[in-house]
């Protein structure tokens, strides 16, 4: 039953880390054509402004694009052809009616946008124009809940795929022929290129159309959409919020270049890690839904998880660390070493957090909404303060420093609150793993300190392959998974 379990997280690795590993791809080239043709300060102005509309399009979303999933999976399953079109019906529309008040609000408060992050109304023009992309986005992040909802999976991995390359393929020629200015035009192409391959995908579903849907039946049916998803929405403005003040904290006193670095750093990180953060929100948390009142399957759950999650996790922190050097100036340039200070500490935060996340999606599971927000609020607001304050102390070391105690932070307060309430924690297995990924990722943090580069690319080289045996080894015979017969035989179809 076990070694079920774990064939089944690995799959769904797999599945669901294929996209977004052509999307690691995609934002690796787009970041070093950034980097090449706009530099540490044009990357600064353009993670402002990511930044800013994804806080604009969470908050305006009301997070229906996460809850509209559940519904639409639920009417779905039933077979009930009608109930599944008035839910999509019911979906589109209220995607439409929220769509237009994200716009609406960008345009309305582009002045005040443009003052908050970029410390000057300059930018004015440049936000009142994204609000176009803030409609084509939230609108097409409708469209996927809609294809998850429906399991069109290929359907989903196409349209994801078409709407990360036309980012690619806009961005280049615009930045190449009008620099920074390029930016809005390339975000405002690329969502209505998005929208355009989720509607498309979308038609070929073969859903029934709902007619004479009033508006009073939206909204009356979008209510328990409106509800579950207003819980996730807010910690992901928060969350949004928190990364945006600063971000515009590091431009006014340290400048765009510091911006720069700090948001290449973070895309190195969420994009290597990315594969096993996406299986974690697609498959753990539906199977811990489902035994959400059975303690000891949920610790059983949890354990299982955490240790494939540092198992995978392990050998891609060790390469990036004992390489990080290597990493920036291929990335994007020697312009940008100054992420290196960043990185070597920051990414602890992903390590811990791959885990710790884990636990706080038990409280989900349980439906403790309160607490689960009150730990997102208290932990946000540390983040706040220890970053500020280690950024204007030390500069980007301090911000990397600031993040891997904000892991642990996270950690002890998620494991000491399901412990208190439910009594689950984190088995011996698991800390044994943990902690020996740790000692890995400190080693290969002293390796990238050493001057001579051959002695470090050698060192690095070594302690990565080790890394490799031991996660092979514990997937063999703790999980009763051989990865390398299962690479071979692959290779062999």
């Amino acid at each position: 039953m076990a070694d079920n379990t774990y064939k089944g997280i690995f799959k769904s690795t797999a599945l669901f880390g294929f996209v977004q590993l052509f999307k690691a791809i995609i934002s690796i080239i787009k970041s070093k054509a950034v980097a090449l043709l706009l530099g540490p300060a044009g990357m600064g102005v353009m993670g402002i402004y990511n930044s800013t509309l994804q806080l604009i399009q969470t908050g305006a979303g009301l997070g229906i694009s996460q809850s509209a999933v559940r519904d639409i999976a639920e009417s779905n399953g039933s077979n009930n052809k009608i109930l599944v079109s008035k839910i999509i019906s019911i979906t589109t529309n209220i995607i439409l009616i929220i769509a237009l008040i994200g716009a609406i609000i960008t345009l309305l408060f582009s002045s005040k946008l443009s003052d908050w992050t970029m410390g000057d109304s300059n930018y004015t023009i440049s936000y009142a124009i994204l609000s176009i992309a803030v409609f084509f986005n939230i609108l097409n992040e409708g469209n996927l809940a809609i294809l998850k909802g429906l399991r069109k999976l290929r359907y989903l991995a196409f349209a994801s795929m078409i709407g990360t390359g036309a980012g690619l393929l806009t961005a280049i020629p615009l930045y190449y022929f009008f620099g920074e200015k390029g930016i809005v035009p390339e975000l405002i192409i690329a969502g209505s290129i998005a929208l355009i391959a989720t509607k498309f995908f979308i038609k070929k579903s073969s859903i029934g159309k709902y007619n004479n849907i009033s508006i009073k039946e939206v909204f009356i049916g979008a209510m328990p959409m409106i509800k579950l998803g207003s819980a996730l929405m807010f910690t992901s403005v928060l969350q949004t919020a928190i990364a945006l003040v600063i971000n515009s904290y590091i431009k006014r006193t340290g400048g765009l270049e510091d911006v720069g670095c700090y948001s290449a750093a973070m895309a190195i990180i969420n994009n290597y890690f990315a594969l096993i953060i996406n299986a974690l929100s697609t498959d753990y948390y539906p199977r811990i839904a489902a035994v959400n009142k059975d303690n000891s399957l949920l610790q059983d759950e949890l354990n299982k998880q955490s240790s494939v999650s540092v198992v995978l996790c392990c050998p891609m922190f060790v390469f990036l660390v004992s390489f990080v050097e290597f990493f920036i100036i291929i990335l994007y340039s020697k312009e940008f070493i100054p992420a290196i200070d960043y990185l070597r500490y920051g990414i602890y935060w992903t390590l811990i957090i791959v885990c710790s996340n884990q636990v706080d999606m038990i409280l989900v599971a349980k439906g403790k909404s309160k607490v689960f927000l009150f730990i997102s609020i208290v932990f946000r607001i540390i983040q706040l303060v220890l970053c500020l304050f280690l950024y204007t102390l030390y500069g980007l070391t301090g911000l990397g420093v600031g993040y891997a105690c904000l892991g642990v932070i996270h950690m002890v307060i998620m494991c000491i609150t399901v412990y208190v309430l439910y009594k689950i924690k984190f088995s011996r297995q698991f800390i044994k793993l943990f902690s020996t990924v740790l000692g890995f990722a400190v080693v290969s943090t002293l390796i990238s300190y050493i001057p001579d580069i051959i002695t470090r690319t050698l060192l690095g080289l070594v302690i990565f392959s080790i890394s490799m045996f031991f996660s092979y080894r514990v997937c063999k015979n703790c999980f009763e998974i051989d990865l390398l017969a299962i690479v071979i035989n692959k290779l062999k179809k």
